[in-house]
């Protein structure tokens, strides 16, 4: 008799982050579970493609008028700049703001996810930097997401691409069964968790106080848009559970070090339940 183990597909869990530069209040690591990663990207393909298309339209109109009026040297700079295309929260803008607020409607709608957003605030007195960079927080966002969050043993992690050094040393708690670095430019679900990772950045730039500048107004209908679908403000630690999502964002609290003072030992102390 077949093991019915051996035939069930393991969960997919991917991986982005905001707020990586010192500057940044929050760094917020997202981390995507999905079961279903057929239906998950079949049911967001026609409005990613709609910002995709929106997206190449836009730069061939700038080319076409750059062509026109003999800006040679804008057109070097152009193509010199040219990236794949992606969705990214820091790529939304007034024009395709509308899109993108569809694309929130349709995860939160139509598709069968759990998110969590492990984040680190820089200003919390408690917070000490660690002088080797920003290694330390992916790593210890990894170490909580696999002893306090993930429930299988069974998963795959996707992370989006990290520079070559960069050390897995993560000993405890539920191991992935394999590790899968992916460039964010080839993953749908990447994309997606950039965008979460983004907005509860935003959002919680915002509770806290922060300016916010050009960038932050003209994605701000998006953010109002998720937390619309959610019914709750992203202002803290949280958690939505619905039928379909689970959406929650843990603070860090810099208390909770095994090493008072010392942020990297810390441990999340969510208000609500955690996964």
């Amino acid at each position: 008799m077949v093991n019915d183990q051996r035939l069930k597909s393991p969960l997919f869990v991917f991986m982005d982050e905001s707020g990586r530069k010192e500057s940044d209040r929050h760094f917020v690591c997202g981390f995507l579970e999905i079961e279903d990663n057929i239906s998950f990207c079949t049911n967001l393909l026609r409005v990613a493609d709609q910002i995709k298309n929106l997206s190449i339209r836009n730069r061939l109109a700038r080319v076409e008028k750059l062509k026109n009026e003999g800006n040679i040297q804008e057109l070097y700079n152009l193509a010199k700049s040219y990236n794949e295309f992606e969705m990214k929260h820091y790529h939304i803008t007034e024009e395709n703001r509308g899109l993108y607020g569809d694309l929130i409607k349709v995860l939160f709608r139509k598709n069968k996810f759990r998110f969590t957003a492990i984040v680190a605030d820089r200003n919390d007195p408690l917070y000490e930097r660690d002088q080797t960079g920003q290694f330390p927080l992916y790593l210890k966002a990894f170490k909580l997401y696999a002893t306090k969050c993930i429930q299988t043993p069974d998963y795959i992690f996707v992370p989006d691409n990290f520079e070559t050094d960069f050390q897995w040393n993560v000993k405890t708690g539920n191991l992935p069964l394999t590790i899968f670095p992916l460039d964010s430019k080839s993953c749908l679900q990447l994309q997606v968790a950039d965008i979460f990772s983004g907005l509860v950045a935003q959002a919680l730039k915002m509770e806290t106080g922060g300016i916010p500048n050009n960038k932050d107004i003209c994605r701000q209908p998006v953010l109002e848009i998720m937390e619309k679908e959610m019914g709750k403000k992203i202002n803290g630690n949280m958690t939505v559970h619905k039928s379909n999502y689970y959406f929650s964002v843990w603070i860090v609290d810099w208390s909770k070090s095994k090493r008072p003072g010392h942020g990297q030992e810390t441990q999340p102390q969510p208000s609500a339940k955690a996964l």
